[in-house]
């Protein structure tokens, strides 16, 4: 039986204890890794390139995450550890950091210009919903784009900005010239770096949240979700509208109280924690063979 790691958030050192990963913990990994291959397979990533990313980063997360108390992590002790060659672990932990900071980096300016004008009293409406903007404004006090961005960071233009929102579809110009803040498209679609960096940035959290709980770490994270199967593609339909619209609800409402504890831990000491909440869904095209039909109408459900 695998024993339990004295961190309750890290999974056990099966490989120098000996026991064998449960079968079931197997299983669950080898369905997580079917739609990462296939995205792999679709961008032109080859076994053999995985295969050297994977080796670095064994490498990389042993170093990080399973040193000893008080003593030097080896080579040795990641070989035993990861399984990776002593000799191409002595490799890689010689070789310079990898070029990743540009994919790494957060496009950070838009995300905090999208947050003031879902969050800033001074750009919302009577109703909390984000006011639609002038390019510019004839003050200060009024609002405008310009002073939504220039309230931000006076580095970049705010003409620049516009045309990358405008670009990704995080904002749309109306005829009369005023510009609606697209709530519903955080994701910039058309823009392959920004895409694989949500990509990353989202399955990251996500699986270190499932894994955080699945070692029995305390207090667990939340991790729910539900699933129906033999639904109709106009229930499909409805249920995506349903969930599009609760969803950026509850990340809209979110999003404001983060803004405002932000504001007040400013110049803390202990301000140095992250925090994200995300929301997904997936629907596809399962047409069950008929040994796998069920009698009766109705679809059948899961919840976790």
């Amino acid at each position: 039986m695998p024993t339990r790691s004295p961190q309750p958030d890290r999974p056990s050192e099966a490989g120098i204890t000996g026991a064998a990963p449960p079968p079931a913990l197997l299983s669950a990994v080898r369905r997580v890794l079917v739609p990462l291959v296939r995205t792999l397979i679709g961008f032109g990533i080859s076994w053999p390139m995985l295969a050297t990313l994977l080796k670095s980063v064994y490498v990389e997360v042993a170093e990080r995450g399973f040193a000893l108390p008080g003593k030097p992590m080896t080579d040795s002790r990641i070989t035993l550890l990861t399984g990776v060659h002593r000799k191409d672990v002595s490799q890689i932990r010689g070789a310079p950091p990898a070029a990743e900071a540009a994919a790494a980096a957060a496009p950070s300016l838009g995300s905090q210009v999208l947050s003031r004008w879902l969050t800033d009293p001074g750009f919302l409406d009577a109703a909390g919903c984000p006011l639609p903007l002038p390019r510019s404004s004839a003050s200060d006090r009024e609002p405008g784009f310009e002073t939504l961005v220039t309230g931000i960071s006076k580095d970049i233009r705010p003409r620049a900005l516009l045309d990358e929102l405008l670009h990704a579809g995080l904002v749309t110009e109306r005829p009369d010239g005023l510009l609606d803040l697209a709530e519903a498209a955080h994701v910039p679609r058309g823009d392959l770096d920004k895409l694989a960096y949500y990509y990353g940035r989202n399955l990251a959290d996500h699986l270190a949240a499932s894994g955080h709980n699945l070692a029995g770490g305390t207090p667990p994270f939340l991790e729910r979700a539900l699933a129906y199967d033999r639904l109709s593609p106009d229930s499909i339909t409805a249920l995506r509208r349903e969930a599009d619209r609760l969803g950026m609800a509850m990340l809209v409402e979110l999003n404001r109280m983060a803004a405002d504890l932000a504001d007040g831990d400013a110049g803390r000491d202990d301000a140095s924690h992250r925090f994200t909440a995300g929301l997904y869904l997936y629907d596809e095209d399962e047409a069950p063979v008929p040994a796998q039909q069920h009698a009766g109408s109705g679809g059948g459900a899961g919840a976790s």
